[in-house]
C-alpha cells in the first residue's frame, strides 16, 4: 500500500487539468493588502535604495526641488513599494516565480501623494523552458492611482508556476556553489558601483541621441542576503510577510480557519510553517524544496535595478514611459548583475519626443539573466 506523505502533499505537479483550472478563475478581482499607500519622502528613498539607487532626485528636497519635477520623485519600478504586483490565484503548493512585467507610467508618483492599487486576474498561458518542461504563467492587470483619481501607472505583472523539486517535473537546476570573486576583480566591481554614472540635472536633448549608442550601465552586487533582507525589510516589505502576533493572525485569516494552516506554508526545514519565498534566503530550501541553484535574488528588484540603466542615462529631465522585463535565469547568492542598454530609435508621436532602449541583465559568466526594454520621454531643443 502505498502511503501519501506530508511532502507529497506539498509538492503536487502541474497537471493536466491545472491550466484549465487556472483559466477557470480568469476575470476575478484580486483582494489585495497594499504595505505602502502613502509615497512619503522616506518610503519613496527607502525603496530606491532597495535597488541601489542613491539618485537625490529620489531623496534630497532641496534637490529635488530645483528639477522640473519641483519635489521628490519615485524610481518608475516604485509601484512594488506599494503593492508587490502579483497576481497568480489558484493552483495551491505550485511554487511562484516572479516573470516580469509590461508597464506603462502615466505621471510621476510624487512626494506624499496617495496611491491605492487595484488587480484583476487577466491570463493563464502554458509555458516550457530549458530546466521545466511543464509551467504556467500568470497575468495580472495591475493599475495604481492617485489621490484625484488619476491613473499613474498601469503593470501587466507575470508570474511562472512551477512545480517545486520533488514533484513530478518540477523544477532541478543542479545546485551551484556560491561563485567567490578574486580580490582585482571585487576592487573593479566595487569601483563601478561607487562610481556610477548619473547624468542628473545635466538635461539630455532628444535631438543629441544617437541610434546604436550604446548606455553607460550598472552594476548591482555581488548579491547577497543582506541585500534580500534591506529589500523587503526596507524598501518593499510584503503584505504576505508578518511579525509575532500578526503573523499567526494573517495564517488563521488566510485560511478562514483558527485550527488549520495555509498549505502553501513549508515546515520542512523549520519548527512553525514558513512562506516558501523563504528560498530567496535559505539554501536548503531554494536547493532541495524548490530546485533553484541556490538562495536567490527578488525578480522585481532585478527589474528596479534594470530600470535605473535609463533612468541614470536620460537625467532628471526625462521621464519613463514603459518598461517590459522578462527574467531568464536565476541569480544566487554571490553572483554580481552587470546591467546594460543600448539606443534602438527615437521617434515623435502623440507631441512626445521618445527614445527606444533595449535593455539586459548578465551575470559574472556572461549569461543573459534579464532582458527587457524601455520607452523614455526626452525633450527637445
Amino acid at each position: 500500500m502505498t502511503t501519501t506523505t506530508e511532502k507529497d502533499l506539498l509538492s503536487p505537479d502541474i497537471s493536466d487539468n491545472a491550466l484549465a483550472e487556472a483559466r477557470s478563475l480568469l476575470g476575478m478581482p484580486i483582494r489585495l493588502e497594499q504595505y505602502n499607500y502613502e509615497a512619503s519622502r522616506d518610503v519613496i528613498r527607502h525603496y530606491a535604495w532597495g535597488i541601489g539607487d542613491d539618485n537625490p532626485i529620489y531623496a534630497d528636497p532641496e534637490y529635488a526641488k530645483r528639477t522640473k519635477w519641483g519635489t521628490i520623485i519615485a524610481p518608475p519600478t516604485f509601484f512594488f513599494a506599494l503593492w508587490d504586483a502579483v497576481v497568480a490565484p489558484g493552483l495551491p503548493d505550485v511554487q511562484w516565480y516572479y516573470s516580469g512585467i509590461d508597464a506603462e507610467f502615466y505621471h510621476p508618483i510624487k512626494r506624499n501623494d496617495t496611491i491605492t492599487a487595484s488587480a484583476e486576474y487577466v491570463a493563464a498561458e502554458p509555458l516550457s523552458g530549458k530546466t521545466v518542461s511543464n509551467m504556467i504563467v500568470q497575468t495580472g492587470d495591475v493599475r495604481y492611482h492617485d489621490q484625484d483619481g488619476r491613473l499613474m501607472t498601469k503593470v501587466l505583472s507575470h508570474c511562472f508556476r512551477v512545480a517545486r523539486s520533488s514533484a513530478k517535473g518540477g523544477l532541478s537546476y543542479a545546485p551551484r556553489e556560491k561563485h567567490v570573486f578574486s580580490d582585482a576583480e571585487l576592487e573593479k566591481i566595487v569601483d563601478a558601483q561607487i562610481n556610477e554614472y548619473v547624468r542628473g540635472a545635466e538635461v539630455l536633448y532628444w535631438d543629441d541621441v544617437e541610434v546604436g549608442s550604446a548606455l553607460p550601465g550598472t552594476v548591482r552586487g555581488p548579491i547577497n542576503q543582506l541585500d534580500m533582507t534591506t529589500y523587503y525589510c526596507g524598501a518593499v516589505g510584503t503584505s504576505g510577510y508578518k511579525s509575532t502576533k500578526l503573523r499567526w493572525k494573517y495564517k488563521h485569516w488566510a485560511n478562514n480557519s483558527p485550527e488549520k494552516l495555509p498549505n502553501n506554508y513549508d515546515k520542512s526545514y523549520y519548527g512553525a510553517k514558513v512562506l516558501p519565498s523563504i528560498g530567496h534566503q535559505d539554501a536548503k530550501v531554494a536547493t532541495v524544496d524548490l530546485g533553484m541553484p541556490g538562495p536567490y535574488d527578488n525578480g522585481p528588484q532585478r527589474c528596479g535595478m534594470l530600470t535605473t540603466v535609463a533612468t541614470n542615462w536620460m537625467g532628471d529631465s526625462g521621464f519613463v514611459r514603459k518598461v517590459s522585463a522578462r527574467l531568464k535565469m536565476p541569480v544566487i547568492f554571490g553572483d554580481c548583475n552587470f546591467f546594460k542598454g543600448k539606443v534602438t530609435a527615437k521617434r515623435k508621436e502623440n507631441g512626445m519626443a521618445l527614445v527606444d532602449l533595449e535593455l539586459w541583465g548578465e551575470n559574472q559568466f556572461g549569461q543573459v539573466t534579464i532582458k527587457g526594454s524601455a520607452v523614455v520621454e526626452l525633450p527637445c531643443r
